[in-house]
């Protein structure tokens, strides 16, 4: 009975400090191990026929790649970053803190509108009377503060989607690799 206590308590351990379990580390450096021969493999064979298909792939670095994903069984275990944090650290494209960002795709329909409405009293209280409606105002508070236009903010932060981003996170490296063996193809037989 111990001995499965013991272990129970291990297993919590792990979870919930995933960088530093030896376990976690290990599997997480196989699938790494893995996605980094793929895209070496591919790079290898853009380099012994000449071709550059300009697609934007390089060599993955095994042990930032490791780093990732450990990073996402920190996100998705318990007191850990949240899962859309490490997504948006990731794999969005669009500027600011993830940590920050992370709040608003917490927020449900409601909360949404509500916090439009805030950013649109604020412009309203400190310039007087705007016309613009709350969803004008927020775009431009967005576009200025992160670089997106507001349906492209709601997009990716506001309608985050943990499937999605743990599909990108864990299988984003191996789907771009199968990009790159088709840019490869297709290079090779315009050359």
């Amino acid at each position: 009975m111990m001995g499965k206590i013991k272990q129970i308590q291990e297993a919590k351990h792990e979870i919930e400090n995933p960088h530093e379990s030896d376990r976690l580390r290990a599997l997480a450096e196989i699938l790494a191990e893995i996605e980094t021969a793929q895209r070496d493999a591919v790079m290898d064979q853009r380099e012994a026929a000449g071709i550059d298909p300009d697609d934007g792939r390089e060599r993955i670095d095994k042990e930032a790649r490791t780093s990732e994903i450990l990073d996402l069984v920190d996100g998705y275990g318990p007191g850990g970053r949240p899962l859309s944090e490490v997504w948006l650290a990731r794999c969005a494209e669009i500027d600011g803190d993830p940590a920050a960002l992370s709040h608003y795709a917490a927020m449900d329909g409601d909360q949404w509108e509500q916090q439009i409405e805030r950013w649109a009293d604020t412009y309203r209280n400190s310039a007087g009377e705007i016309d613009a409606t709350d969803r004008d105002l927020a775009d431009h508070h967005i576009s200025k503060k992160w670089g997106v236009s507001l349906p492209e903010f709601e997009r990716i932060v506001v309608e985050f989607d943990p499937s999605d981003a743990l599909e990108d996170l864990l299988a984003g490296p191996s789907e771009a690799t199968e990009r790159a063996i088709k840019a490869n193809t297709e290079a090779l037989a315009e050359a």
